[in-house]
């Protein structure tokens, strides 16, 4: 049968393309750089990376918008599953000489009923101080900055780690180019990578900004949202974020 939903959305989206030509009058010439381009970052391994930078944190806040919980943020492309189990005091793997500043991450994890939950998980990664991945990056120990740990039994958690870097997108290739050509930079803003679940609850996955961070209003994937970015106070040389996280009952919807 057909699917009526795709059909209306398929029809919309070349409604929305011809009006588009168009408006703009964009000539044969400029069509044919323009497809160049998607096939390029196809042909390049970027074709998932081009359609997110400009669309996928939108598809999120159509998601997010029914929400009473904390908002949902991009998973991105260098999650691992099976990342070590931490145990209090929860120090994230890291190098004996690694490079950034400490940071401590603390918060909570609540329903939306305001219930505190202590069964809460977290499985968190990060970049380095480099903007390099474990895992993903040669060179790097194996779950270097990746782990998993829980809530407390009143819902509270604490995490010691480093501070991650700001990174480029790919620049070598046809985002690079397309991002420069728009007059951007290819910068992401220093974040942390969450999974955060808890029993008879949603999976919460998204990702969490510093309030004094570079970028965050020029974010090169447009990912960046108020309610994603945790303050930070300084103890001596030691950074602490803190957030709290809302989770939606199964039961939500």
């Amino acid at each position: 049968m057909p699917n009526d939903r795709l059909i209306a959305i398929i029809e919309d989206f070349e409604k929305t393309l011809l009006e588009l030509v168009q408006r703009h009058r964009i000539t044969h010439e400029e069509y044919r750089k323009a497809t160049e381009v998607v096939l390029a970052s196809v042909q390049a391994g970027e074709g998932s990376i081009l359609f997110d930078v400009f669309l996928e944190a939108e598809t999120l806040d159509v998601e997010s918008a029914h929400r009473k919980g904390s908002p949902l943020g991009l998973l991105g492309p260098f999650y691992l599953p099976g990342a070590p189990r931490l145990e209090p005091p929860n120090m994230m793997p890291r190098r004996p000489d690694e490079k950034g500043d400490t940071l401590i991450f603390r918060g909570a994890v609540r329903s939306t009923t305001g219930e505190a939950l202590p069964f809460a998980e977290f499985d968190m990664w990060q970049a380095d101080a480099d903007g390099n991945y474990s895992g993903i990056m040669p060179g790097i120990p194996a779950w270097n900055l990746r782990g998993r740990f829980g809530t407390a039994v009143d819902g509270t958690f604490e995490v010691t780690t480093i501070q991650p870097a700001p990174y480029p997108v790919p620049g070598d290739g046809p985002i690079g180019g397309v991002l420069r050509e728009l007059g951007r930079h290819l910068y992401r803003p220093a974040h942390l990578h969450l999974q955060v679940t808890a029993p008879d609850h949603e999976v919460l996955t998204t990702q969490l900004y510093f309030a004094d961070g570079d970028y965050l209003a020029t974010d090169a994937a447009n990912a960046v949202r108020d309610g994603l970015i945790a303050p930070v106070e300084l103890d001596g040389d030691v950074r602490i974020a803190t957030y709290d996280f809302v989770l939606e009952p199964h039961t939500a919807r």
